[in-house]
């Protein structure tokens, strides 16, 4: 290949021009001329970074360099590659510059860095690095390269790999065989016991309703001996009564019509009288059936035949209504109310006992204030006593009877309004068939007229009266019909024993069973009720627990991104033929194999930075080998190994063996006391610590290796330049002859490395000067300060 760099610097900094295309090239010129300088920004141009920890070199050479173009043609794979940079868009600290290089164009074409990577390279070899730095050095790389990725890439991807089988784990951590068991094993028995109680309030409530009918026909039997016949005695006068004025009215009617039938020259009169009467007759028995109804209306709703007294009557039963309805909600929700009040106590006691009782649980936004565990704990408990006290003493089913008994309330009550108008209807129409009879009487004959209007008046005070009786009749038949609910003495006596035999109690200890029997009754219903929503909670528990086992047994095996789980576990593949149950114990399986990963991944990480730490004890080990040394890790040994291999590979060249070992063999470091040994021609075993060479000896050992290590590259670019830098101080003739052998025969295994050596100068021009043979040497000597030529000794 061939490089062209045009540079324009400030303040004394140079950088040589060109570098031929000599496949094995020498370069030899003044001290300050820019070589090294040239191989830098070639290092820049390709992505690396040879400042790294030197950021007051980075500054310098950044500062003194205004802008530059690079040049490369006679390339694998590409034509050429420019470089038009511009310092100013670097940044103030050594790091790899990236697209901030400047502009690149690759056979013309813009392009990126990671466009150049694969094409050229370039690496710098400095031949003043002795093998206990070179060996540090490559420590330190190593190190950093650990911690770099680590930081850039390692604990990202890490924490992305952990957080992605955590998701899994946590998925798979609800769905656990025991788990599912232990759900649907709560779910049977809190079913079994809902039922249970269920039965039990069954029977309970039945027997409650036979001894409410014994307590009820005890009271109504004792009513009636008390009052019963007293009522009969009153009920049957009252009926004679009504009888008597029955025989008067008729009287009076058979009166009044032989008085109306007397003869008369007025025969219209006399018809009209007539159909007045019959008139009259008709809407009085109207009126008294109008009137009777409305009687026992307002006796069975308790009030009476007023308007004020029907609407205050009204009033008061939809107050009531109004009350029971809104207990309702309260009596059916207060047990499951309390039941979730006792289920979150019990979890913050959990909580409490775990040491979080001074934790806060919900802020409410202002400084100082929240509810921590124990003072929630604390209200949860006194709203459940609060709500335990506020139940009423009647279940729901006896609250429904109440409310039905008094919407019935409200309906009587209604039809006696009702009953009310049409009484208030007939009397009108009464009072309007008097006024025609009376109006038919003034027609007739006046001694006629005056006789039937005094039986009209006796008649209208005898209706007044009769509906004076009926109405007390009504009211007491009523409630004579309440009192024993219309049953005879015999009969409650016979229902009373007969239900108390059924009930297996004595007739004296009944209410006070009654009573107990209630009270067990309601802790029943409130016992029955929590029952019942810890089974449909249970119930929901293993529905969800079951669902939540079949989807994620789907998840696993049917979602496309975790295809690489699937290859792992192969059993995944069965999920969607199994049975829930079966289903679980695969999850488990899996959970287990993600568990062990979760353990590998960790202890990977562990041991990659635990390796990082044990690079850095080794480096310092290097270069103090007295030291002191703690006790060995694993990652230490490991270290060392990795050690003892990398010098291995330094040595596998059999022209490093001859120079530095005389041809020995089996070269190795033993990774403990830092000790090389060797196994001479003779086969005796020799040794020699690894700083004992000398200065030469270890230049041409590290450039042999470093050259070697290139070689093992398996990504290496198509391109690669390689610069042997400060060569002549170090190696003498017999060791330069030797590498610029190995050098030659390498070559032939990589066409594209242009490997260019770097030389001190060696001769002056005045020198070279009396030689015709060098007169090139001194053209370019003092052109530019150096000359290139082919590398061979």
């Amino acid at each position: 290949m061939h490089i062209r760099i045009e540079a324009e610097s400030r303040r004394g900094l140079r950088i040589i021009g060109e570098i031929p295309n000599i496949s094995l090239c020498r370069i030899e010129g003044y001290n300050g001329i820019g070589k090294t300088n040239a191989i830098k920004l070639l290092r820049l141009c390709t992505g690396d970074q040879p400042f790294v920890e030197n950021d007051h070199s980075w500054r310098t050479f950044r500062n003194q360099l205004k802008s530059a173009r690079v040049a490369i043609t006679g390339l694998h794979g590409a034509q050429e590659i420019t470089w038009t940079i511009d310092p100013s868009l670097w940044p103030e600290t050594a790091e790899p510059l990236g697209d901030l290089i400047g502009g690149i164009r690759i056979d013309g074409q813009p392009a990126r860095p990671r466009d150049v990577s694969p094409l050229l390279s370039v690496h710098h070899v400095m031949a003043a690095d002795t093998p206990v730095s070179v060996l540090t050095e490559r420590i330190n790389t190593a190190q950093k390269h650990i911690q770099g990725w680590d930081s850039e890439v390692g604990r990202q991807r890490q924490e992305e790999i952990e957080l992605l089988l955590g998701e899994l784990q946590n998925k798979i951590t609800e769905c656990t065989p025991s788990q599912l068991s232990r759900d649907l094993s709560i779910t049977t028995e809190a079913e079994k016991l809902a039922k249970s109680l269920a039965d039990q309030l069954k029977t309970a409530r039945e027997r409650i309703k036979l001894l409410d009918r014994a307590v009820e026909v005890s009271a109504q039997l004792t009513q009636v001996r008390g009052r019963g016949p007293e009522m009969d005695q009153k009920i049957q006068e009252l009926a004679r009564r009504l009888e008597n004025l029955d025989e008067q009215r008729r009287e009076l009617d058979n009166q009044i019509k032989n008085a109306s039938a007397q003869k008369h020259n007025n025969e219209k009169a006399e018809k009209e009288f007539e159909n007045a009467q019959r008139h009259l007759v008709r809407q009085d028995k109207a009126f008294r059936t109008m009137r009777s109804h409305l009687q026992h209306l307002a006796a069975a709703a308790g009030v009476d035949p007023s308007e004020d007294a029907l609407a205050a009557a009204k009033r008061e039963a939809s107050q009531h209504l109004n009350s029971l309805l809104e207990q309702q909600p309260r009596i059916n929700a207060t047990p499951i109310l309390v039941n979730l009040l006792n289920s979150l106590t019990s979890s913050l006691e959990s909580a409490e006992e775990e040491g979080l009782g001074n934790t806060v649980l919900i802020d409410s936004g202002e400084k100082g204030s929240g509810w921590t565990v124990a003072a929630l704990k604390e209200a949860f408990q006194h709203q459940a006593q609060v709500l335990s006290e506020m139940a009423p003493s009647a279940d729901a089913e006896q609250l429904a009877e109440e409310i039905e008994a008094t919407r019935g309330r409200l309906g009587t009550i209604a039809q006696t309004e009702t009953a009310l108008r049409d009484l208030e209807t007939g009397q009108t129409a009464l009072a309007k068939a008097e006024g025609r009879l009376l109006k038919a009487t003034k027609s007739l004959p006046e001694q006629t007229a005056r006789n039937l209007e005094d039986l009209m008046l006796n008649r209208t005070a005898l209706d007044q009266e009769t509906r004076t009786v009926q109405g007390d009749h009504a009211r007491l038949s009523h409630t004579r019909e309440l009192l024993g609910g219309g049953k005879t003495e015999d009969a409650l006596a016979a229902e009373l024993v007969q239900l108390c035999r059924k009930a297996n109690v004595e007739v004296a200890r009944l209410r006070g069973l009654r009573e107990k029997e209630q009270a067990e009754l309601e802790e029943l219903t409130r016992r029955e009720a929590q029952a019942s929503q810890q089974a449909a909670l249970a119930r929901r528990t293993s529905q969800g627990r079951l669902s939540k086992v079949t989807s994620t047994a789907h998840f696993l095996s049917q979602d496309s991104e975790i295809s690489w789980l699937r290859q792992a576990v192969p059993q995944i593949g069965r999920l969607p033929d199994l049975s829930p149950a079966d289903q679980a114990e695969v999850l488990t399986d899996v959970a287990a194999v993600i568990d062990r990963a979760r353990d590998s991944l960790a202890s990977t990480y562990s041991s990659l930075r635990g390796m990082e730490t044990a690079l850095g004890r080794l480096g310092s080990r290097i270069r103090q080998p007295n030291g002191r040394t703690g006790t060995e890790t694993d990652s230490d040994r490991a270290a060392k190994l990795w050690l003892a291999d990398e010098v291995r590979q330094w040595f596998e060249s059999e022209v490093v063996r001859a120079a530095l070992f005389n041809g020995g063999r089996d070269v190795r470091l033993d990774p403990d006391s830092l000790q090389l040994s060797w196994t001479a021609e003779d086969g005796q075993t020799n040794e020699r610590p690894l700083a004992a060479f000398s200065s030469g000896q270890q230049a041409f050992a590290y450039t042999q290796a470093q050259v070697a290590r290139l070689d093992r590259d398996e990504n290496a670019a198509s391109n690669r330049l390689i610069a042997l830098d400060e060569f002549g101080s170090f190696i003498d003739a017999k060791n330069m002859s030797a590498l610029a052998s190995y050098l030659q025969a390498r070559q032939v295994q990589a066409p594209n490395d242009q490997v260019l050596v770097i030389l001190p100068l060696e001769i002056s021009p005045a020198m070279a000067s009396s030689n015709g043979s060098t007169n090139e040497r001194v053209n370019a000597l003092r052109e530019r300060g150096y000359f290139a030529e082919a590398f061979q000794l």
